[in-house]
């Protein structure tokens, strides 16, 4: 698909206008209920459109950077729940660059409702679409809602895109990545002056002393070097392009997992006539200039940029679609995602030490005076021009004291933004941490790394640590001792830690958590996300914990509700993918690659995928077979299909016992209905996964899809599960799947154990 053949009808001596620099905001994170900074934002109240960042919503930061680098039309696309609030806020708001007359710049701004709810990158391209937003044949920048960035040069990075768009066939995207080279570095730095500063306090000086909490003040180019973060425990995956080094075009993306139990072999093909690039030093920032053509190849299982990436990539040979890099790197622009707890901290620390200017926060982006002031004792604390007071001499560095807000003496601030109206008790400490409008905190409080939401009342003593507290929340005391009466035991203060508690009625507060007279109830799910200096990454291994010491014994069954509409979502996705090949059995190593990705994208296992495929195609059959009254012609039609797909999928994506079981049970259930023609031909399917498919794959290895093994492993589960169904009968009705399945598993027992007879004959053999 060419995007660029129009172009080449130009009329000639016509006068060569520079294209407009359109930009599309996605003002919605599509994961708003699973989002970690959830409950608090998205929120009804609080659309993520309009998360303070600095007491600044992100939405301002956005647009003030984009009208600095030369954006002429900027659409935010939103829920309809979302519209309302921002255009409130919009309407009161301007950058600095948008007037009339400033830089020659007349910034157009406009807010465009979806007609859906859009919870994928697929619904926001289908609105740009139906609703017309860009023109065909121009080029605009994807912006994601979830960071904050200042760059410097994005008009230049369009011309680069639109220069490639005219010199190279089919160019479809420009993605925008940030190379981690310079924070490694300045890691490094970090690592070897904190070395000599060790040796110069022992020796009695400390002349390498920087950002020091005794000086007065610190400069922009110390703020800038200031310790950077990582995660503790490495993400689950990391992607490797190869590009052309010449053009930026990606020949290779691969996204790589750190738990999986058998690594991929990673096949890299060189050509002496290319001069190619492997890196894996690139992160993806969300941004990426899109040509208005390319919208259609966006298909609905594209979940985030990513996915589409993705499938530029593997439909390349069908429709011969490329797309490109850009590195972007300091000065030139700084990207600081908020996809965390840890992160959105982060990023009001980072604005705080200017490490995005010019976004300051002394200097308002939308008025003519200043709505913050820089503290004389600490360049980094700014105070807001209305009845905005520090009354202690241990606030700073890094803190944002809103309008309306005393800090009282005796108290520890630092790191912190304090919204407007927050009120502060005597002698609490609160380090790292965002409290919105209305906040409470008693007296003698501890908060550290924690986002406290909007009216939130923490009574005196409460302890709150690496947690989000819904706006409306009431957080109360612990009585101590064995009696609530006794006079002579003053309460405690409750300790929340690790959680996100939400607001909700009298009846459902659990006060085991909020304590007494507390009022809110931890949500199922809490995002772990430990952050360590990166400094520690060169002098320590980070072990990391099992996932059961990450999370409360309790919360499993609650997950599990939880991701239920995840796992929807994805069951549909591949669904679709496996019908597509099914009607065009070409396509199937194609289909295979989307669902590999597709995979990634919702964060799911290869034993969920694998459960998926083996339950859609043996459905396929029986729909197919539907009258057919004799199943011989069936079983050999599902010997044929499995067949077709042991290569192409089963021999891809099966890598251990986890996956043969999901395949085992997924084919039970497919035929676990007493009406079904198979419901009886259960050992006959399992037959077919142990030796039947490919008989040249099992002289090979000894099996086909499943191993003699599995086999017999499932032949156990399946025994102690029937065991349990007998035990427990009255708890157990109502599953009429799970039954179905343990009725067709049974029947294969006399199978089973004739392969176990043969593993264990096989066995003495040998010996």
């Amino acid at each position: 698909m060419d995007f660029s053949a129009s172009r080449r009808g130009m009329e000639v001596g016509r006068k060569r206008q520079n294209p407009p620099f359109v930009v599309i905001v996605i003002g919605e994170v599509f994961n708003a209920s699973s989002h970690p900074l959830f409950p608090v934002a998205p929120a009804e109240e609080l659309p993520f459109a309009l998360l303070p960042v600095c007491n600044t919503p992100i939405i301002d930061y956005i647009l003030e950077n984009l009208a600095g680098n030369g954006a002429n039309e900027i659409y935010i696309l939103l829920n309809s729940e979302s519209v309302a609030p921002v255009c409130q806020h919009l309407q009161g708001n301007r950058t600095a660059c948008s007037r009339p007359g400033m830089q020659g710049n007349d910034l157009k701004v406009e807010v465009v409702a979806s007609t859906r709810k859009m919870t994928s990158l697929f619904d926001a391209a289908t609105q740009i679409l139906e609703q017309n937003i860009v023109q065909q044949n121009s080029s605009f920048l994807f912006v994601p809602i979830d960071a904050i960035a200042s760059f410097q040069n994005l008009s230049d990075l369009l011309e680069t895109h639109i220069q490639r768009t005219m010199n190279i066939k089919n160019y479809a995207a420009t993605m925008l990545c940030a190379s981690v080279k310079s924070l490694l570095e300045d890691t490094l730095h970090d690592v070897l002056v904190g070395e000599l500063n060790k040796q110069d306090r022992a020796a009695g000086s400390s002349i390498l002393e920087r950002d020091s909490t005794s000086t007065v003040g610190l400069n922009i180019g110390a703020a800038e070097r200031r310790p950077h973060t990582a995660p503790e425990y490495l993400p689950n995956h990391l992607t490797m392009f190869t590009l052309e080094k010449s053009t930026g075009v990606v020949h290779n993306m691969v996204r790589l997992e750190q738990d999986e139990k058998l690594a991929e072999a990673v096949t890299m093909n060189f050509r002496k006539n290319e001069s190619l690039s492997v890196r894996t030093d690139l992160g993806p920032t969300g941004y990426f200039f899109c040509s208005a053509g390319a919208l259609s190849l966006f298909t609905f299982h594209t979940v985030d940029a990513h996915s589409f990436f993705v499938s530029l990539l593997a439909s390349q040979e069908l429709f011969g679609n490329v797309f490109g890099i850009q590195a972007v790197t300091p000065p030139m622009g700084i990207i600081q995602p908020i996809n965390s707890l840890r992160a959105y901290i982060q990023a009001n620390i980072d604005v705080c030490f200017r490490r995005m200017f010019p976004l300051t926060r002394e200097s308002s982006f939308l008025g003519d005076g200043f709505r913050y002031a820089v503290s004389p004792h600490c360049q980094s604390v700014y105070l807001h021009q209305k009845k905005a007071e520090v009354l202690s001499n241990t606030c700073g560095p890094s803190v944002v004291v809103g309008e309306q807000v005393v800090v009282p003496p005796n108290t520890v601030i630092r790191g912190t933004v304090l919204g407007k109206g927050v009120r502060i008790g005597e002698g609490s400490t609160i380090i790292g941490c965002v409290l919105l409008d209305g906040a409470v905190v008693g007296r003698g409080c501890f908060l550290i790394r924690s986002l406290i939401g909007y009216n939130v009342v923490l009574n005196d003593k409460a302890e709150v640590s690496n947690s989000i507290i819904g706006s409306g929340c009431n957080i109360g005391v612990v009585p101590c001792g064995s009696c609530i009466t006794d006079s002579n035991s003053p309460p405690k203060g409750a300790v929340v830690q690790d959680k996100a508690i939400i607001n909700c009625e009298v009846s459902q507060t659990e006060e085991g958590i909020t304590g007494h007279g507390g009022r809110g109830k931890a949500l199922p799910r809490r995002h772990v996300n430990n952050i360590i200096p990166t400094r520690e990454l060169f002098v320590r291994d980070p072990v990391p914990c099992e996932a059961s010491e990450a999370s409360d014994d309790n919360d499993g069954d609650d997950d599990d509700d939880d991701d239920s509409e995840k796992t929807a979502g994805f069951k549909e996705a591949v669904v679709e993918l496996v019908n597509q090949a099914l009607r065009n059995p070409s396509h199937i190593e194609h289909c295979v690659f989307q669902m590999r990705n597709t995979r990634l994208s919702f964060e799911r296992k290869n034993s969920d995928l694998c459960f998926i495929v083996t339950e859609r195609l043996l459905t396929h059959v029986l729909e197919k077979h539907g009258p057919s009254h004799d199943p011989r012609p069936v079983i050999e039609a599902v010997n044929g299909l499995f067949g077709q797909w042991c290569h192409p999928f089963y021999l891809e994506m099966v890598t251990g016992h986890d996956e043969m079981q999901a395949i085992m049970e997924a084919t039970c259930i497919a035929v676990g209905d007493r009406n079904c023609l198979l419901h009886l031909r259960g050992p006959q399917l399992l037959e077919c996964l142990y030796n039947g498919c490919d008989e040249e794959l099992y002289d090979e290895r000894g099996y086909c899809i499943v191993s003699g093994e599995s086999l017999v492993e499932f032949g156990a589960r399946v025994r102690r599960l029937a065991r349990e169904r007998e035990m427990y009968a009255d708890d157990n009705e109502g599953d009429t799947r799970k039954e179905g399945m343990l009725r067709v598993a049974v029947s294969c027992l006399g199978f089973i154990d004739g392969v176990r007879a043969f593993l264990e004959e096989e066995e003495d053999l040998q010996e």
